[in-house]
């Protein structure tokens, strides 16, 4: 049911006479929306919720988008969406909205909060009414059971007259905002004048000062009073008379008037033209306020007073003027003359004296012509006749000096009454200098075209890049040889700027580049490297910024020089550079790597030979030996890897050393890579050095592990071939091994598989391989007398041959043999020397299971100093390495000084560098056996 009645405050509008856009923005007006929360407003709504006994009681305000919650009881939130708001139909009635339930109402039914269990089923709202009628928001009470019967009039009349105080506090609120507005224009609008703005009280308190009061004197304070500005700011002379016309202001509440000097914060005083009005009480009549503003009028005083003195003296003024007017025809450094129209001169200045030699006397009367060079004659003609017409000649001509010389004199020239008057003035430096501006634009030019061949035909790509007045860059130049180098056309891509000629990320980078140089002013020089139709590029480009008169950047000149073989090489050293010190490296980790294998080895060989456990320990034990010798045979190959020696040739099982590298090789390629090894059995050995061969098919793998980006299948098969004569490998005929490495990767063009074996060529681009690989493995098998041949085409693959002459069969390399341990040949005492505890302690265990007493010591100066106490050992067992005094400068000193002493030395080093070659040497790691056969061998 709906309420009815009139209601307190501004009555509702008929909802069909306003629209929606009127509405919110008078809502708006009132800068209601989004203000926190305040207790007059709460308890509004606390009143409301007691009054009509309901547990939900709001103030809110409906706008365009939401309902929003000023005040609020037993909701918890502070706005709710239009499509679930009550109160947004609520606006929409023509007085307050009261529905008995919810539910009942086809209007409200469907709503999530009232269909939902205990959802809302009473609502009573008032409006909340502008001036014009226009619903904001309500003033309303909500409750989760139904009132079938409403409620009472009384209530009805409380909801509205709560309705009513909303309304007026928001209508004083926007009173006293508007006041706070109003306020804050007229200061605004009273700084914006160049006047000194002043407000006092009826008694002249001062209350109000404009900000050029402050600029002016200097001081932030305002004086008390009028007369306290008097005192301490009007010029003393002026006092009494301002004071005096204000108090009769003051009494008869007419206008204040006065001229005063106020002294400025320099201590100057200047005119000033006071006026102020009074204002009055509407009610009473009574002046309450003065409203006054000062004028600078010092300039207009002053100006007055020269006016005066000026009209005064007007008679001397023209006589000085006169006299100043012949000054100057007397002094003036430029030709004056008096001359008819027919051509005669009738008076001339002294200045004819001093530019062209001639006195007065003997000018006047003498016709113009007769100081003109006669090619001048005919314009000086035209030049007087004009004047004589009426018009104003302007011309240059040569007159004759009396010494016979020429001067240039530019004249000026204008008619009164039956006379021309003319102004000369000598040129001839002008003119001199004209001339020198002329042979220099003729050289600058000479030198335009000097550059514009330099432009046109310097291998350098040039190019000028113009700076705009909102930080953008264009092209307005390139050379032809920039053409060329990035393949764009100067008629394409002039005026065009550079973010829409390159692509986005180039684009970017090349702008930073170019604001760089503008911000800087300075000459930049950089690297930069371009991808052109898939071909990395590198530049090495110089950009000097060139500026106009006002000392603006506005240009950029850029040269650039593909510099991609430089960087290429400087690259590929690098690698070299890098691999090497990778080798030194690794040889070094390979050293530390022996020492802590060694007494591994050692462990297990005992372990395994003395049968210790049962056949599961056994087991065990055999996994560890086997994952030892893998271990000492990839340090192996680490060292091979860090040595630098020549080739040393000897017959190798390829076979059996490919199928060996196969652990190796899987984990290289990766997880994407399928790697096949197919190794012929009974196959001969090859003439080869093993590291080195090992070497070759590594890097040949990592070469098609590259070729294979997405994954592939890498395929490694060796077998024996008889090669006859015209083979594609070129060899000599004869019995080869023949490795091959194929991949299933892109493959080579022609060209490319042309240069493949050329050093540094690569095609992985800049950092990404030193193009050695396959140089190396031609010159290894070159060096062996084999070959190397790839097959390959883009997108079948490649296939690269190692061809490999047959060795013989005796001592083949390939598998390392464990022999037995054999009883030792000769029994006694070691001195065992070394470092590394753990390899001294490994190795003893082994001396002494082969029968040898062993004496310790952890360095050579220990050793000697054992043997210096009458230590007399059969073999003295020394590492190589070691601080201070090394193995080798120790077996040295033995073999001086107890020639009978027998020297065994330990490296854990491939190389044999510091070792002389006749000392008997041991590798580590080894096993008892190795380490008996070692012993056995010294005589």
């Amino acid at each position: 049911m709906e309420g009815s009645g009139p209601q307190p405050g501004h009555p509702p509008r008929d909802p069909s006479r306003w629209n929606e856009a009127d509405r919110v923005a008078a809502l708006e007006r009132y800068r209601i929306l989004d203000t926190p929360r305040e207790p007059s407003f709460d308890e509004i709504a606390s009143i409301a919720a007691d009054l009509l006994g309901a547990p939900i009681a709001v103030v809110n305000f409906v706008s365009d988008t939401r309902q929003w919650f000023k005040a609020e009881v037993g909701i918890g939130q502070s706005e709710l969406p239009l499509d679930v708001s009550i109160c947004r139909q609520a606006i929409l009635e023509s007085d307050t909205l009261v529905v008995p339930d919810l539910a009942e109402d086809t209007r409200f039914r469907d709503n999530p909060l009232v269909a939902v269990a205990g959802g809302l089923r009473f609502y009573a709202g008032a409006l909340l009414c502008t001036p014009e009628g226009l619903p904001i928001g309500t003033v309303c009470v909500l409750d989760t059971k139904p009132r079938p019967g409403g409620i009472p009039d009384s209530q009805m009349r409380t909801l509205r007259s709560l309705a009513a105080q909303v309304m007026a506090q928001l209508e004083a609120s926007r009173a006293l905002a508007d006041l706070r507005e109003s306020e804050a224009h007229f200061r605004l609008m009273a700084d914006a004048v160049p006047q000194i703005v002043w407000v006092t009280d009826a008694q002249g308190r001062l209350e109000f000062f404009n900000r050029q009061w402050s600029s002016y004197t200097g001081t932030l304070e305002w004086p008390a009073t009028a007369g306290d500005v008097a005192a301490c700011y009007v010029h003393p002379e002026d006092v009494a008379r301002t004071m005096a016309a204000f108090e009769q202001a003051k009494r008869t509440g007419s206008v204040f008037e006065v001229e005063h000097r106020i002294r400025r914060k320099d201590g100057a005083y200047r005119w000033f033209l006071v006026r102020a009005e009074s204002y009055r009480d509407p009610a009473t009549g009574r002046v309450i306020h003065w409203y006054g503003a000062s004028t600078d009028i010092h300039d207009r005083k002053h100006a007055e007073e020269r006016l005066r003195e000026l009209n005064e003296t007007l008679e001397a003024q023209v006589a000085e003027r006169t006299a100043e007017r012949d000054r100057m025809w007397a002094t003036s450094p430029d030709l004056m003359l008096v001359i008819d129209f027919e051509g005669f001169l009738r008076r001339v200045n002294p200045a004819w004296t001093t530019v062209l030699g001639y006195a007065p006397e003997d000018l006047v009367g003498r016709y113009v012509n007769e100081f003109v060079l006669p090619d001048d004659h005919d314009k000086t003609v035209e030049a007087y006749e004009l004047a004589a017409e009426g018009g104003t000649p302007r011309i240059v001509n040569r007159c004759r000096h009396k010494d016979g010389s020429t001067r240039w004199i530019s004249w000026v020239a204008a008619p009164a009454g039956n006379m021309t008057y003319a102004t000369g003035r000598d040129v001839t430096a002008e003119r001199a200098r004209e001339a020198e501006l002329a042979a220099a634009e003729a050289a600058r030019r000479k030198a335009d075209a000097l550059y514009r061949a330099y432009f046109e035909n310097s291998p350098e790509a040039l190019f000028v890049i113009g700076v705009q007045p909102d930080g953008g860059f264009v092209v307005e130049e390139i050379n032809p040889a920039h053409e060329a180098a990035v393949g764009l056309r100067l008629s394409d891509i002039r005026g065009r700027r550079i973010e829409d000629i390159l692509p986005e990320s180039a684009a970017r980078r090349v702008i930073e580049t170019y604001r760089h140089v503008v911000a800087t002013g300075m000459v930049h020089q950089y690297r930069e490297e371009f991808d052109l139709d898939g071909d990395p590029q590198h530049w090495d480009t110089s950009l000097v910024p060139m500026r106009d008169p006002e000392g603006r950047i506005v240009r950029l000149i850029g040269s650039s020089r593909n510099v991609t073989r430089q960087v290429v090489a400087e690259e590929a050293l690098r690698q070299s550079q890098k691999m090497e010190a990778m080798g030194q490296l690794t040889g070094g980790v390979a050293h530390d790597f022996n020492n802590l294998l060694t007494p591994i080895v050692g462990a297990l060989d005992m372990l395994q030979r003395r049968g210790l456990g049962g056949e599961r320990e056994q087991r065990l034990i055999a996994g560890a030996v086997q994952s030892a010798d893998r271990a000492r045979t990839l340090v192996q190959r680490l060292l091979a890897f860090a040595r630098r020696q020549p080739l040393q040739t000897v017959a190798v099982d390829v076979a059996h050393l490919v199928a060996g590298m196969a652990d190796l090789i899987a984990s290289t390629t990766g997880p994407q890579i399928k790697v096949v090894v197919d190794a012929g059995r009974d196959l001969p050995p090859a003439k080869a050095d093993p590291n080195q061969l090992e070497m070759a098919v590594l890097n040949l793998a990592v070469n098609a592990r590259d070729a294979m980006p997405e994954g592939g299948t890498l395929r490694i098969s060796v077998e024996s071939e008889t090669v006859g004569r015209q083979h594609r490998s070129g060899l000599k005929p004869g019995r080869y091994l023949h490795v091959s490495v194929a991949d299933t990767g892109v493959g080579m063009d022609a060209a490319t598989r042309v240069r493949a074996v050329e050093p540094f060529f690569s095609t992985k681009g800049v950092g990404k391989g030193t193009g050695l690989g396959l140089s190396m493995v031609h010159g290894l098998a070159s060096q062996l007398g084999g070959a190397l041949t790839i097959q390959s085409a883009p997108g079948l693959g490649t296939n690269v041959e190692l061809w490999l002459p047959e060795g013989r069969a005796s001592g083949v390399a390939g598998e390392p043999a464990v022999g037995e341990v054999a009883p030792a040949s000769r029994r006694g005492t070691v001195l065992l020397v070394d470092d590394e505890d753990l390899v001294r302690l490994s190795t003893a265990d082994m001396l002494i299971e082969l029968g040898y007493k062993v004496v310790e010591a952890a360095s050579a100066e220990e050793a000697l100093r054992l043997l210096n106490r009458g230590l007399n050992p059969d073999v003295v067992v020394t590492d190589h390495l070691m601080p201070g005094v090394s193995g080798t400068d120790l077996a040295r000193r033995l073999q001086a000084e107890r020639p009978s002493i027998k020297v065994l030395v330990m490296s854990g080093y491939a190389e044999t560098a510091g070792i002389a070659p006749d000392l008997p040497r041991l590798a580590k790691p080894f096993r008892e056996a190795e380490l008996a056969e070692s012993l056995a061998a010294l005589t």
